[in-house]
């Protein structure tokens, strides 16, 4: 049985760069990013950045960041992606919270493979943007309209803010942070049995956005050498 959710914050992170990551998180040069439109609702870029440069991406492990469902934040200029607004929701297990960091963190790998054009490194170096990927301000539901193999109701990420930081693999400063808030639709993905697997939806909510991700990387750095040639 779930928990309703008393923590201030749980933080699965497998980077250095999302230990301290609160929505309050602040790469090196993040100040510097100005609003651009792109595909993501919250497109920040670091003004005359050559990103035709870059030929090679190195992923992070995806943070995962869960709030107090009453906690609020207010949007700050500097490129947090958080609006104030009330939670509400139910506390996974710590069990259930590394099962869904773990579809995270396989989706994101399997579609950057399939989709990007950049190769994927192990480690960074020049002209390699590491990638960190965040799920921050996660909302949990259980629902009564899926059922789980054993026919309990199904825990379900209902909601959350999806943020990509693209930062230079030799200097560390951020070259552009890309994000927006979504929300999931696991009934779409229910079974003709009427039962579903762990965290129905959660991997077709990280690959649309994974997607998006790819095609904002690949306007960015076709534009950019473009301005280049």
């Amino acid at each position: 049985m779930k928990k309703t959710l008393v923590l201030l914050m749980v933080l699965v992170a497998g980077s250095v760069f999302a230990k301290s990551f609160d929505t309050g998180y602040d790469p090196e040069g993040l100040d510097e990013l100005t609003k651009q439109k792109g595909t993501f609702k919250t497109t920040l870029v670091r003004p005359g950045t050559d990103f035709s440069r870059y030929s090679k991406l190195n992923p992070r492990q995806v943070a995962l960041v869960i709030r107090d469902p009453g906690q609020q934040e207010l949007e700050q200029p500097t490129g947090r992606l958080i609006g104030s607004r009330s939670r509400g929701g139910v506390m996974p297990d710590w069990e259930d919270i590394t099962e869904l960091k773990q579809i995270l963190d396989d989706t994101i790998a399997t579609e950057l493979d399939a989709k990007t054009e950049l190769e994927l490194v192990d480690d960074p170096g020049p002209g390699t943007l590491v990638l960190q990927a965040t799920v921050t301000d996660a909302v949990f539901d259980e629902t009564t309209k899926i059922k789980t193999a054993d026919g309990e109701p199904a825990l379900v990420l209902s909601q959350g803010t999806i943020v990509f930081d693209l930062i230079d693999g030799e200097t560390g400063v951020i070259q552009a942070r890309l994000g927006e808030r979504r929300k999931c639709q696991p009934s779409k993905y229910v079974s003709s049995t009427g039962s579903t697997g762990p965290w129905p939806c959660a991997g077709d909510w990280t690959e649309d956005a994974v997607t998006d991700l790819c095609q904002e990387l690949k306007r960015i750095r076709k534009g950019a050498s473009s301005q280049s040639s």
